[in-house]
């Protein structure tokens, strides 16, 4: 097929425009969907993760395959933040060696969870394993939050977690809320609640 001289010319400009930005923005964060499998059934959630294992995890071999020659050449580790999601990720068992990896070639990395399984031996591990931000789901007081969350001890759960993670000096932490027309007219006293 014989492309034309305008549409050499588009094609051309279209190269050259994307490789500026590729090189005027460069990249900072990585998401890593790690997991479709989750510990709770979230009214809010898009995605389709379930408990069971419906879906295989990625294998890390092959994420790492991705980060080594797709990622690595083209950046400095040390400025890409490798932020690990899921569904749950702390559903999945190699989590920590998920993490060392990563740290090994340079990344820091974090976690966004529901604090359902975080617990002191599993956030110790994590440490261990070079985690240096975490950000826990909390959307709303308790009958805000397990309405949506849909377990009725999600809200205690997430609240022991977040008060473990902010006694940790060496993390970066936050907390995120969809915020529902339940948990509007309670924002600022849900916001002292946090602070």
């Amino acid at each position: 097929m014989k492309i034309g001289f305008r549409k050499r010319l588009a094609l051309n400009l279209f190269a050259k425009y994307g490789r500026l930005e590729v090189r005027d923005h460069e990249l900072r964060q990585l998401f890593w969907e790690s997991t479709l499998r989750c510990c709770l059934n979230c009214r809010h959630c898009g995605s389709d993760c379930t408990a069971q294992e419906t879906a295989p995890d990625m294998p890390l071999d092959d994420f790492l395959k991705v980060v080594d020659t797709q990622i690595t050449p083209h950046v400095d580790p040390h400025r890409v933040m490798v932020i690990i999601s899921g569904g749950e990720p702390l559903m999945r068992p190699d989590l920590e060696t998920c993490g060392i990896e990563l740290y090994k070639r340079g990344y820091p990395w974090g976690l966004v969870t529901n604090g359902m399984l975080l617990n002191r031996e599993r956030f110790d591990g994590l440490l261990r394993a070079g985690l240096h931000s975490i950000s826990v789901s909390l959307d709303g007081f308790e009958s805000e939050h397990n309405a949506l969350r849909g377990h009725p001890d999600s809200f205690r759960r997430a609240v022991e977690a977040i008060r473990m993670i902010v006694n940790e000096p060496s993390i970066i932490y936050d907390i995120i809320t969809c915020i529902t027309p339940a948990l509007f007219p309670k924002l600022l006293e849900f916001k002292e609640f946090l602070l």
